[in-house]
């Protein structure tokens, strides 16, 4: 009788054990899986100054003239491009002009038809933006 009774047992312990390895392994492949993605890996650069004291101005070909806000930018020494400048007046996140760089360490030099008006060193991370304010 004591067989039985230990045969009758371990039958059911198996049964609960099969039982619960079907349920686990059922339940872990449907389980949710989550993704996650990095940020992107640029920082932004922007100018702000007074745009009366910034501007270039150039004729347009009806023979009107255009007022241009636009300065140099020399980044690490590399070669220099055009950028707008942003009204002081403005709020930063109502800025229209923004400049994608890399991120990390730059040396930053900001000319105005041909002389210095700004150097400075900033330091990005990703999805940061740099505002560098002229004089």
């Amino acid at each position: 009788m004591k067989k039985n009774f230990f045969r009758t047992i371990f039958t059911a312990f198996m049964i609960c054990a099969g039982i619960l390895l079907f349920a686990t392994s059922f339940v872990s492949c449907m389980s949710a899986t989550s993704v996650s993605h990095g940020l992107e890996n640029v920082a932004y650069l922007e100018i702000m100054g007074d745009t009366s004291k910034y501007q270039t101005v150039t004729s347009t070909k009806s023979g009107g003239t255009e007022f241009l806000h636009r300065v140099q930018v020399v980044i690490d020494g590399d070669e220099p491009f055009d950028a707008d400048v942003n009204s002081i007046k403005n709020r930063a996140v109502e800025n229209k002009y923004a400049y994608k760089i890399a991120t990390g360490s730059h040396d930053i030099e900001v000319f105005f038809e041909g002389n210095l008006v700004a150097r400075t060193k900033i330091f990005t991370s990703a999805n940061q933006t740099k505002i560098i304010s002229l004089p």
